[in-house]
């Protein structure tokens, strides 16, 4: 199982691996190992996978420069928080010990802030493509997105 850290408004870490805003799309791909899988369905995307093939990372550029990073699969954390591999009362629980809280997303559709870490994070309940006939992973984390255009107001 993949894991990062959360940088807050940089990016995220893998290993020794910096995946922060801005950087080059070839570079991150060869640092990465990017493998092209098919026609992907946007051209300013790249995917990838853990070592078992599962959904890891989505990656979007802007002009050539990584612009978001959305978390997918794997395990991301920050200060000892988990940020992906758990589920919202827990996630809630971690921030709101560490002074941080969950809120709805002003920045995306689907999900919730936490304005302290500038990420987006949506549990299974929270997106629209969930099959919810299976009720017992609506609490899961789906996804964290991180952005370089989630500011934070003073």
């Amino acid at each position: 199982m993949e894991h990062c850290e959360l940088i807050p408004g940089r990016g995220i870490r893998r290993g020794d691996t910096d995946i922060f805003f801005g950087m080059r799309r070839k570079a991150l791909r060869d640092a990465l190992g990017y493998k092209q899988a098919g026609d992907g369905m946007w051209d300013d995307e790249d995917e990838y996978a853990d070592g078992e093939g599962h959904d890891w990372l989505l990656l979007r550029f802007l002009d050539d420069k990584l612009c978001d990073i959305e978390v997918r699969g794997g395990e991301l954390s920050h200060d000892g928080i988990e940020l992906k591999h758990t589920d919202m009362p827990r996630l809630h629980d971690d921030l709101e010990r560490k002074g941080m809280a969950l809120e709805a997303t002003e920045w995306l559709s689907e999900g919730h802030d936490c304005v302290d870490l500038q990420i987006v994070v949506a549990s299974n309940r929270d997106i629209e493509e969930f099959d919810d006939s299976d009720r017992s992973n609506d609490d899961k984390i789906a996804w964290v997105i991180t952005s370089s255009d989630f500011k934070v107001e003073d």
